[in-house]
């Protein structure tokens, strides 16, 4: 049984993707010195989101903090091995840069697509528009008849290993010093409009300064043991992986269909997904498979815009879940007006792996300065849900 001290200085519920982002940055922070303990059940994590992601990174959102989020994360992608390595060593993330494509096929959806990218470009983001003999020309496998136009980014856009990116985080965070406890938390104790405990499945309790909610489709429970409500259900998310009898030579961005249906080239093979459905919680543990989801909605699509992919059939494919804000699809971070040292990192809603970095730095600025100090997020704080006021974004996958 793992030592424990008494007392944390901060508790994360949940060690994957947020817990241990949150680690990792009050660790690096030479102005927190306090101590961190991450509490998570599932050691291999074989169960979570983070490892059963599709593992992408784009600029094309349309509400600016989510752009700036994932630019960040960008830039910490690119210095991945000075940020994370231990003793010289670092997992290698082999990011692939293959941009996204947003395709349209009505003039109205063309024009929406557009106006975007003018807020995505004034945020400094790569993305051109493109037209029919555009498409045509640059990807020939697209039947372009199709299409009104496109949206394409650049390639800072792709994709990356989720594993090694959190776990390069999770390495470097226990290397200085944060405490990792496989145990489950079943309780938390609360005086008045503080957290002061939290309770484990092993029996021990340990006192802490801030609870950190990063239990991500498990953060409800979480919360509710505080009694915060929070709008956050597991959505079912099947990931696809298939071949394709016709070989397509040229680089596939992650496209992105007007029903929500994306693709991707996945070395010799392509990976696919669908949108979850919005109005259909799953169960926590529910993990299925929804080949159905193939059949009925993903391959109709995907045949329709690229012709040879009517003889494609699943190599293999694996469930998951999204930890999905039914307000409005973006994540929840900072404390309630109820319980000020109980702070959430939740309901991301699918992109979570890539705001990862942002909000762990996010965290540890509150908890280090009480405000964020390099990129205000605070328009994302729990506050909107006490009001009732959703944040739009029109880009979610």
């Amino acid at each position: 049984m793992t030592d424990l001290a008494s007392h944390y200085d901060v508790v994360c519920v949940g060690g994957a993707m947020m817990g241990s982002a949150v680690a990792y940055f009050l660790s690096e922070n030479p102005d927190f010195d306090g101590s961190v303990l991450v509490v998570e059940p599932d050691w291999t994590y074989d169960l979570a989101a983070t490892t059963r992601a599709q593992n992408s990174i784009r600029e094309q959102f349309t509400n600016p903090l989510n752009i700036e989020m994932s630019q960040f994360a960008t830039t910490f992608i690119a210095e991945f091995h000075d940020n994370v390595e231990v003793e010289g060593d670092a997992p290698e993330l082999n990011f692939r840069g293959t941009g996204y494509m947003f395709i349209a096929d009505t003039d109205e959806l063309y024009s929406q697509l557009e106006r975007e990218a003018d807020g995505q470009l004034a945020m400094g983001a790569e993305v051109e528009m493109l037209r029919p003999s555009d498409i045509a020309e640059r990807f020939p496998y697209m039947d372009a008849d199709q299409l009104v136009g496109a949206r394409l980014g650049g390639m800072r856009e792709g994709s990356f290993d989720g594993w090694a990116f959190f776990q390069g985080m999770r390495r470097r965070a226990m290397h200085n010093g944060v405490t990792y406890l496989k145990d489950r938390v079943v309780g938390i104790d609360r005086s008045g409009s503080r957290v002061t405990s939290v309770r484990l499945q092993s029996g021990r309790t340990v006192s802490c300064g801030y609870a950190v909610n990063a239990a991500g489709c498990r953060a409800k429970v979480i919360a509710d043991m505080v009694d915060v409500a929070l709008p956050v259900e597991p959505r079912s998310r099947t990931s696809f992986v298939f071949d394709c009898r016709t070989p397509i030579e040229q680089n596939v961005p992650l496209t992105v269909t007007p029903v929500g249906v994306h693709f991707r080239k996945e070395q010799t093979h392509f990976m696919c997904g669908a949108v979850p459905k919005r109005d259909v919680a799953v169960g926590y543990d529910d993990l299925s498979v929804r080949y159905e989801e193939f059949d009925e909605q993903i391959w109709p699509t995907v045949a329709h815009y690229v012709p040879q992919f009517d003889q494609i059939g699943v190599v293999t494919a694996w469930g998951g879940q999204y930890d999905y804000n039914t307000l409005d699809q973006n994540l929840i971070i900072g404390a309630s007006s109820q319980v000020e040292n109980f702070l959430f990192a939740s309901g991301f809603s699918g992109h979570g792996l890539q705001q990862g970095p942002a909000v762990g730095r996010g965290v540890s600025e509150l908890i280090t300065y009480g405000h964020f100090r390099t990129l205000d997020l605070s328009p994302l704080g729990y506050g909107r849900i006490e009001r009732n006021e959703p944040i739009v974004e029109h880009a979610v996958i």
